[in-house]
């Protein structure tokens, strides 16, 4: 008797950590490295930073997403019941559209390189009011426009400026630097870091100015 609940007891650590292991996928804010910095009925902003080595828990994206590249690292995804796929690393300012809230997926990312793998996902949840979508400014180069965004890539120069249009957006800094946001209501002066943002929702136009010394790369998010 004595050796059966030896044997039990011996057995108990590895069942846990087998089924710790392979457990179902958990909600995206429950993954220690996606942090939600910004949340309203319109967007959820996740600052996702994953060190050299992290493998990150399985994890379900089920809303429409932006991401932004802020620093590069090689890293390997896996979808849930799948096998891993190697990805080279993407290029910084790199940005895209994934249609989850179509197809959810859950999956996770290991960073196989030796920098830190960092990105931002600006989730989409509901757009705002109708716009007329004007074209970008000659100082953006659009990225994506579709059904729900309409997303820019705005680099000045110390002392240029660009229009941020109506009705609303996320501005996700790439580079960091030092900005000053004019409107009708008044103007606003930020100090952004990499992968800082800027949530607007208002009727007017609002001037983006760059008061800073060095260039301002930043991506522009214009929900539909």
């Amino acid at each position: 008797m004595t050796r059966q609940i030896l044997v039990l007891l011996a057995l108990v650590p590895m069942s846990w950590t087998w089924g710790a292991a392979a457990g179902d996928p958990v909600p995206i804010e429950q993954e220690p490295r996606h942090r939600l910095r910004f949340e309203n009925q319109h967007v959820r902003f996740f600052d996702v930073a994953l060190e050299p080595g992290y493998v990150s828990l399985y994890h379900w994206h089920r809303n429409d997403g932006v991401f932004v590249n802020i620093a590069a690292s090689a890293t390997i995804a896996q979808e849930f019941g799948k096998d891993p796929v190697p990805r080279s690393a993407r290029a910084i300012g790199e940005t895209f559209f994934i249609g989850y809230g179509g197809y959810p997926k859950a999956h996770r990312v290991s960073n196989t390189g030796s920098t830190v793998y960092h990105v931002t996902d600006t989730e989409i949840l509901a757009g705002c009011a109708a716009s007329d979508a004007p074209v970008p400014d000659p100082g953006q180069a659009l990225l994506l426009d579709n059904a729900r965004v309409l997303v820019t890539r705005i680099m000045l120069h110390p002392g240029e400026s660009a229009d941020l249009h109506a009705p609303c957006g996320m501005l996700v800094s790439v580079s960091g630097g030092r900005i000053t946001l004019s409107s009708p209501a008044g103007s606003e002066h930020l100090n952004l870091a990499p992968a800082g943002f800027h949530w607007r929702h208002r009727n007017e136009t609002t001037k983006i100015f760059n008061s800073g010394k060095f260039v301002f790369h930043a991506v522009d998010i214009r929900l539909k």
